[in-house]
């Protein structure tokens, strides 16, 4: 919660679907028999959480509204009882009762996001993994996200960021079983998190302490991926056409034309006069 409570939660991960129960007819002879409590209780459990988690239903329900303004406008009164009739022919679910679930996690609007901080530490831990297949994150993946979200300052150097990963990820490396990968668990990331965030914001409770380090982050990332995609943007629309003149003279002027930040552009440019100096 938001003071830190934990709340356990009971989640049985293989329950039985099960409808019917064995019953002795005589001695020594069962016989499967329906349950009407077990029908009545599984099967609308199913049925409505596969309508709970239908990726397609609210673009169906989008498509549905925008076709149904254009023909209510064009449609007559007299028309409205066959229009409703082809609405439930349409419809699938017209027939079926409400809907008895609620998704109650995970809520992805902003207001429930101090739900989630688990789920957006473990972003940013699988954003810096960079081999694929492992969930250990090596120290050149974590010197990474430290430069990345801009952490390293006056005080926290980044020979203090290398031991910090050594000390957290020997620690939590000799509590598991698995040797096989080595590197910091997303256990370990999460303690050098806290460890972070309470560096960062020391007059901060625990929870907000927590949250402010991680919109740093995501917003140092966003920053990144901005720039990345402005840079992309230009590496393909810079270059230049057939008979334009030399690599050193159409570059700029393609610059020019583009509007292409400097940050992307002066590393290209001066490429191409180092290029024209040498030949």
């Amino acid at each position: 919660m938001k003071n830190l409570k934990p709340i356990l939660l009971e989640v049985n991960a293989n329950p039985s679907m099960r409808i019917e129960h064995e019953q002795e007819l005589s001695p020594g002879v069962f016989e499967n028999v329906p349950s009407l409590v077990d029908e009545e209780v599984k099967v609308a459990v199913i049925r409505d959480t596969l309508r709970l988690m239908d990726p397609l239903k609210n673009k169906r329900e989008n498509q549905s509204q925008q076709l149904k303004q254009p023909l209510a406008a064009k449609e007559d009164p007299s028309d409205s009882e066959p229009a409703n009739a082809s609405d439930s022919n349409c419809n699938p679910e017209a027939h079926l009762p409400s809907i008895c679930l609620k998704q109650v996690f995970p809520k992805y609007a902003k207001q429930f996001n101090y739900l989630r901080l688990v789920d957006r530490m473990a972003n940013l831990f699988i954003r810096f993994l960079g081999i694929k297949g492992t969930m250990k994150l090596g120290p050149t993946g974590f010197r990474t996200f430290i430069r990345n979200c801009k952490l390293s300052s006056s005080s926290l150097s980044m020979a203090a960021v290398d031991i910090l990963y050594i000390d957290i990820t020997r620690r939590w490396n000799s509590m598991t079983l698995d040797q096989r990968d080595s590197g910091m668990c997303l256990q370990a990331f999460v303690e050098a998190f806290f460890y972070l965030a309470q560096r960062k914001f020391k007059m901060l409770p625990l929870h907000e302490q927590v949250a402010s380090l991680i919109d740093l982050c995501e917003y140092h990332l966003s920053l990144l991926d901005e720039k990345r995609l402005v840079c992309g943007r230009s590496g393909t629309s810079g270059g230049r056409p057939p008979d334009s003149g030399t690599p050193q003279e159409a570059a700029p002027s393609a610059q020019l034309a583009e509007g292409n930040p400097p940050s992307c552009t002066n590393s290209a440019h001066k490429f191409s006069h180092s290029r024209h100096a040498l030949s």
